[in-house]
This record gives C-alpha cells, sequence and structure tokens, in this order.
C-alpha cells in the first residue's frame, strides 16, 4: 500500500496554481501527523479502523442541474447555476482574479490549523470551488451545494466562501453516496454579513466521513450553522468559528440521529477575539443500537474579549443500553467581564413520560419513537423557512 508521501508525489504539477498552497499544506500536515489513538481530541474514533485510500481522479458528469446549484462530484468542481450577481468558479482560476483574498485567507488558515485531516484536505483537494458574494447582495432562495461521491478512493471537495460587507445569503450543503470523504468549507463574514449554512450528510453505513468548517466573523456579522447526520462507519465534524470583531454573533446547532454500529464525534472551538460578541452551541444527539458519539467543544475567550456572551449544551438521549455517548464540554476565559455556561447530559426516556403514552394506547416502540422526536424538534425547527435538511 502506498503512503502518503506517495500519494502526495503523484499530485505534484509545477503548472497547476494550486501547488504552491498543496505543498505548504503537506509541510504542515508533516508537522503535525496524524492523529494519535490518546490524543485528546481524536479519543473517541476507532484510528485502528482507519485506511486512508489514495486520492481520487477527476471525473465528469453529466447530471442535469437545478437552479441555485454548486455541484462537486469526488471533490472537483463541475459546473454551477447561480443568480447574478454571485461569483463562482473553480478554485485555481480564482487564484488569478481573486487572488489576494484567497492567498491571505490560507496562509493564514494553514498556519493556524492544528487539524490533520482539514491539513489533509488543503494538500490533496480537487480542483475546489470558490464563491463570492459581493457587498450588499441579498439572496433569498438558498443556495445549494452538493458533494457527490462516486469514487471508492479518497475525495477532498473545498469551497472558499467570501461575503462581502452587508451580504446575506442561506446555504445548504448536502453530501451522499459512499467512500472516503474528508471536506473543508471555509467562509469568511465581512462587516455587516449574514450567512446560514445548513450540513446535510446522507452517507452509506460503510463510509467514512470527515468534514471541516471554519469561519471568520468581522464587525456585525452573523453566523447560523446548522448540521443534521445519521452518522457512518467513522464520521467526524471539525468546527471552528472565529469572532474577530465588536458585535458578532454566532449560533452553532447540530442533531445527529444514529442506529445500529454507526457513529457521529463532533468537535467544535468558538474563539471571542473582540469584546461585545456572542455565542451559542447546542448539539443533540439520539443513539438506538450500538451506536456511539462524542462531542468536544471549547469556548476560547481571550483577554480583549470583555463583555463576551457564550453557551454551550450538549444533550445526549440513549435508546438503547449498548449505545455510548462521551462529552467534553470546555471552557476557557481570559477575560473577566464575560457570561459564559457549558454543559452536558446523557439520558434515557423519561420512565414516567413512557408509561404516559403507553397508558394512553400508544404501543411502547411508537411512544418511544414519539419522545425522540420530541427532544429533535428544538433543532428541527431551527433552519429558516423553506430550507429542509
Amino acid at each position: 500500500m502506498q503512503s502518503l508521501e506517495d500519494y502526495f508525489d503523484t499530485l505534484v504539477d509545477p503548472k497547476e496554481l494550486l501547488q504552491t498552497w498543496r505543498k505548504k499544506a503537506w509541510d504542515r500536515f508533516s508537522e503535525v501527523g496524524l492523529p494519535r489513538p490518546k490524543q485528546e481530541a481524536f479519543q473517541y474514533l476507532p484510528l485502528r479502523d482507519l485506511a486512508i485510500p489514495k486520492p481520487a481522479a477527476e471525473s465528469a458528469t453529466d447530471a442535469a442541474l437545478s437552479s441555485h446549484t454548486l455541484q462537486l462530484t469526488d471533490g472537483f468542481f463541475q459546473k454551477a447555476d447561480l443568480p447574478q450577481p454571485l461569483v463562482c468558479m473553480k478554485l485555481d482560476a480564482a487564484m488569478l482574479v481573486y487572488g489576494v483574498f484567497l492567498q491571505n485567507r490560507l496562509s493564514r488558515s494553514l498556519k493556524e490549523e492544528t487539524d490533520p485531516f482539514a491539513l489533509m484536505n488543503c494538500a490533496f483537494q480537487g480542483r475546489g470551488a470558490f464563491l463570492y458574494v459581493p457587498p450588499g447582495t441579498v439572496v433569498e432562495q438558498p443556495i445549494e451545494i452538493l458533494h457527490q461521491i462516486t469514487s471508492s478512493e479518497m475525495v477532498s471537495p473545498r469551497v472558499q466562501i467570501f461575503l462581502g460587507k452587508g451580504a446575506s445569503i442561506q446555504i445548504v450543503q448536502r453530501t451522499t453516496g459512499r467512500g472516503f470523504c474528508n471536506s473543508y468549507i471555509d467562509a469568511s463574514l465581512d462587516a455587516g454579513a449574514s450567512l446560514f449554512f445548513g450540513d446535510s450528510h446522507k452517507e452509506s453505513a460503510d463510509s467514512i466521513s470527515f468534514h471541516a468548517f471554519r469561519s471568520t466573523l468581522k464587525r456585525d456579522s452573523r453566523l447560523h450553522f446548522l448540521s443534521a447526520t445519521d452518522g457512518a462507519k467513522i464520521a467526524r465534524s471539525s468546527l471552528k468559528v472565529q469572532l474577530l470583531e465588536e458585535n458578532s454573533e454566532a449560533l452553532l446547532q447540530g442533531l445527529s440521529q444514529l442506529s445500529g454500529t454507526l457513529q457521529s464525534h463532533t468537535h467544535v472551538l468558538v474563539e471571542h477575539i473582540a469584546p461585545h460578541c456572542r455565542s451559542r452551541q447546542h448539539f443533540k444527539k439520539i443513539l438506538r443500537g450500538s451506536s456511539k458519539s462524542s462531542f468536544e467543544g471549547k469556548i476560547l475567550v481571550r483577554p480583549e474579549a470583555q463583555k463576551t456572551e457564550a453557551y454551550q449544551l450538549n444533550n445526549n438521549l440513549l435508546l438503547s443500553d449498548q449505545a455510548q455517548a462521551n462529552a467534553k464540554p470546555n471552557l476557557e476565559i481570559f477575560a473577566d467581564d464575560v457570561k459564559a455556561s457549558h454543559g452536558a447530559t446523557v439520558a434515557q426516556i423519561d420512565e414516567e413520560e413512557l408509561f404516559y403514552l403507553r397508558s394512553r394506547g400508544f404501543p411502547f416502540e411508537r411512544a418511544q419513537e414519539a419522545l425522540a422526536a420530541g427532544f429533535c424538534n428544538e433543532i428541527l425547527n431551527a433552519p429558516p423557512a423553506g430550507i429542509q435538511l
């Protein structure tokens, strides 16, 4: 079996506009290295079962494209049908037109990135997509980013998103197929911008997926991130949001509904860098069968971030004695004028509530599912009107 270094060597192409950044990402990945079994951020992942295949080659698709859709197949940007004045193009082509945007962004992200899979994405990425929302642009109809996985090899989709001042957009990302997917979304919000980003994963039970979402928020900007997943053989989401300037606000939510032996692992870092900013995290997981989940979240408040409001909560509902949920919420605060809290719960169905429904004619399984649906409602009702995850 080839090594990751061998894989990278096959991608070396001096003429490619992304080659410089591939090499920088590879050098940074070589410093960080693959995760180790006892490494805190990956301690609940079955790393012994993880085999990384070679990068997928580009394959064209002739599938019909719906309006307001950006499509990537096996990590390579295929086509887009987006309204004016949005700008969407292949990432290597964007290097020629929007090089200042991209080079500054990539330089900073590679310097700060510590997740080896996010670094692998930059090194092994297919030709991803660049999406620019000009200042003052308000797009009412949601934009869909569709990731199609048809290859059994490693696919590395990447989308760089830039919202100009006062821009507003709703994006729903959907991932379908089976295989090894290592995706990366990077969203930069300028002053007064607003982004809803819905992330829906419908991968097969034997898939392995790593999904990274990174975002920075400037003054008065708003981010709402919402994920929904049924899990996979190994599934991990890595979220990092930085509130860079005053009065920015982030709401991060997620719902995992697991069954069988499927897994879902969530790692979140919200970094408060400027004063007068707000963030809230709320992630819920329902576990059936022998499924497994983990949540590790951190709120990091820098010394300059006075008047911060930050909250974090992880709720887990176990519907089986064999299911396993792990939770580790964290606060790291270096400012003294802060409102912050964190918490986690792991519980089973309330016996009194179950008895109440059964006494009114509900069969056991139907009563259990009704209570589970109620547990989900807070998250399921969160998307803006007209958006289905």
